[in-house]
């Protein structure tokens, strides 16, 4: 297990939905602390040269409006962003700018280049190198620490051929510790760094029990919810050159680490590290965007020597992920979101934000299905909200009783839910700008209609974020992301279970003679 499970920011916590998490949540959590603030927020479509669908979103305060695509705003030029998808090219900008950033010595091979050529400059190096693409994404295609010209002729067609990335950069291995800082202008925002998928021992589960517990912290981590640790091949082998199998039971305070590299999609965990950048590190990070022209904001890794302060810059990302800094499963998280608006929007700083979230499942529906090419998400002001929780017990769980009680909470345009509990019982969570018609909100439900008998309402604060509108929560149906994850471990299991008897009995005897009478049943019956 992690030494330090997950927490949210309390203004997240609960308001991420499913279609805002994973590789949505920077272009969810950005949107919604500009609509949180009053700004007008409109998803809209936009296809790619494949005709393949892209959601955008621009935020506006009546006289300026702003357009986004995941973290990357229109203050972030079109160049700048060419600049950064190449590896080679960003590396060109960053050696011969005035103040020059350091960068790994190398050399870029075009798709003209044979094999041969790589080979033989590769000669000229010191091993260890790196080998990658120059338009690689989330490590495709990167192998780095390759220590021999043998390893190398076997990667390269790999990499070009199997892969298809054709411009390819070899590039001297500088060993550390990699970096991911994000800057806005000239201010260093903060940093992480990723960790291979691991457990921690407790002398007391196997790693595979460990495994589990951990996917279940994971779970709840709305950046991690579908990047869990899933035992396969690499795994097995990992553990098999340590001398493990799954039912080992790890010593207290062990860590076991199951992959070599360090992909969160793969189970890799998030570390916030923003408190060990030096001066030194901040201001390799900081000379990066006058380097690239159009640059204001950007993700940047860096291979860091924090024994002898060094940096070098490996690439530069106009549109860097921000669910690692929002939700670390270690470190404290950083609000990259608010910062973004306060650069685009440094008058809404001191207005407030409301801790209303939306329905973004419902907001990307008529985009993903081509009913829509915009949807604006309801406007709202940034009050602070007032909110309640309520127990009510009695002849409460009647038929009727929940949508009466939304009809009062929308008449009085409050927000929350409503619910029917296991002991008999109905829970309300409300919340409005409003205090008064919240009071008389819980008024009215005391009374209740003529069919309910409420007995007595137990009250207290409720300080969580609240979805807009009010709704009826069909308990049964609400399950958690664990819930769900647990239901289609059991569906899939039951699917294999059911193939294998399946092809158990075509392997039988009967089912082998029976077969010339089964095709001329189809004949005869495709005939009539």
């Amino acid at each position: 297990m992690s030494e330090v499970e997950f927490r949210w920011m309390p203004h997240h916590e609960g308001a991420v939905p499913p279609a805002g998490q994973g590789k949505r949540i920077s272009t969810y959590t950005v949107a919604l602390e500009g609509w949180r603030r009053g700004l007008d927020l409109r998803y809209y479509s936009y296809f790619d040269e494949n005709n393949l669908l892209k959601v955008r979103y621009s935020l506006s305060d009546g006289k300026k409006t702003h357009h986004f695509q995941l973290s990357m705003g229109d203050g972030v030029t079109q160049e700048a962003f060419d600049i950064c998808d190449n590896k080679e090219l960003t590396k060109q900008y960053l050696s011969k700018a005035e103040t020059s950033v350091p960068v790994p010595a190398g050399k870029m091979f075009g798709a003209d280049s044979t094999d041969e050529e790589i080979l033989s400059f590769a000669e000229t190096m010191n091993f260890p190198i790196v080998f990658k693409p120059t338009d690689g994404n989330a490590g495709n295609g990167v192998f780095a620490n390759i220590q021999t010209i043998e390893e190398l002729k076997d990667i390269i067609p790999h990499v070009r051929e199997e892969m298809g990335f054709k411009e390819v950069i070899v590039e001297d291995y500088i060993p550390g510790r990699e970096f991911r800082v994000v800057v806005i202008g000239d201010r260093v925002l903060g940093a992480m760094i990723r960790r291979p998928a691991s457990i921690l021992g407790d002398g007391r589960h196997t790693i595979k029990e460990l495994i589990h517990q951990t996917n279940e912290i994971r779970m709840t981590n709305p950046h991690l919810t579908s990047r869990l640790i899933k035992v396969d091949r690499e795994i097995r082998t990992m553990l098999k050159r340590k001398g493990y199998k799954l039912k080992t039971v790890p010593a207290d305070g062990e860590r076991v680490y199951l992959r070599e590299k360090s992909n969160l999609s793969k189970g890799g965990d998030a570390i916030d590290v923003t408190d060990k950048l030096t001066e030194n590190l901040k201001n390799i990070a900081r000379n990066v965007g006058p380097a690239i022209p159009g640059l204001q904001h950007y993700g940047v890794d860096m291979i860091v020597d924090e024994e002898n302060d060094t940096g070098v810059v490996l690439e530069v990302n106009a549109r860097p992920g921000f669910g690692g800094h929002l939700f670390p499963m270690e470190g404290t998280p950083r609000d990259f979101a608010k910062e973004v608006i306060d650069f685009y929007f440094p008058e809404t700083k001191d207005k407030g934000r409301s801790w209303l979230y939306f329905d973004f499942d419902s907001v990307l529906e008529p985009l993903n299905k081509r009913t829509a090419t915009e949807v604006q998400v309801t406007p709202i002001t940034p009050d602070p909200l007032y909110g309640k929780k309520l127990i009510l017990s009695g002849k409460v769980i009647v038929p009727g009783f929940r949508r009466w009680v939304k009809d009062q909470a929308k008449y009085r345009n409050l927000n929350g839910f409503v619910e029917n509990q296991e002991d008999g019982t109905v829970l309300i969570v409300v919340a409005g700008t409003d205090k008064l018609k919240v009071e008389k909100f819980i008024e009215k439900c005391f009374k209740g209609p003529k069919n309910v008998e409420v007995t007595s309402i137990e009250e207290e604060e409720w300080n969580k974020p609240v979805k807009i509108f009010f709704e009826i929560k069909n308990r049964k149906t609400d399950l958690t992301p664990l819930q769900l994850e647990k239901e289609l471990e059991r569906l899939q299991a039951r699917n294999i279970e059911l193939e294998a008897r399946y092809q158990r009995f075509k392997a039988r005897k009967t089912w082998r003679i029976m077969e010339p009478f089964r095709k001329a049943y189809k004949v005869i019956k495709r005939e009539k």
